[in-house]
């Protein structure tokens, strides 16, 4: 007896013994396949059986990209784009978001945000320079920081 399987996405495998289990290894998360099965003798065909499954999700597996801030004299906005979508692992939920002056790594804050891809800051002191990262929320999980970036809040210049 010889068993096909054919996962989309794979190269197809072939089985020649009396198998009546075989792992497929090496699926990405919250990735749909379709799983096809066909037997034959060696002169017919027998049966033949396709399903489509879902993989579980897990923790994002990259961070948010392309962060970048616009700031004022007492505020900043911070935009970010989703990870990648093969780094995403499933339904991203929210972000994280980690910011503090750069001159003073105890002033550390968060925020966590919904499925948006942007926050205002404020209250922010004037002429002073920032660091922020942002990671990915799922489900599962938060995901990995992006590489921090910085800002400068812009001085005030009255007299």
């Amino acid at each position: 007896c010889t068993i096909s399987t054919t996962v989309s996405g794979l190269s197809p495998k072939t089985v020649t013994d009396t198998v009546l289990q075989y792992t497929v290894n090496d699926l990405s998360p919250y990735v749909t396949y379709t799983v096809e099965c066909a037997s034959s003798n060696g002169k017919n065909s027998c049966d033949s059986n396709m399903n489509t499954i879902r993989m579980p999700s897990d923790v994002p597996g990259g961070p948010p990209l392309n962060l970048r801030a616009e700031p004022s004299s007492k505020s900043a906005i911070l935009r970010w784009d989703p990870p990648a979508e093969k780094d995403q692992n499933g339904v991203i939920t929210g972000y994280l978001i980690k910011y503090q002056l750069s001159s003073d790594s105890s002033s550390q804050m968060t925020r966590t945000v919904g499925a948006v891809t942007q926050l205002l800051l404020d209250n922010l002191m004037t002429g002073e320079t920032y660091n922020f990262t942002v990671a990915a929320i799922n489900s599962n999980g938060t995901g990995p920081d992006a590489t921090m970036m910085m800002f400068t809040t812009i001085p005030n210049t009255s007299i």
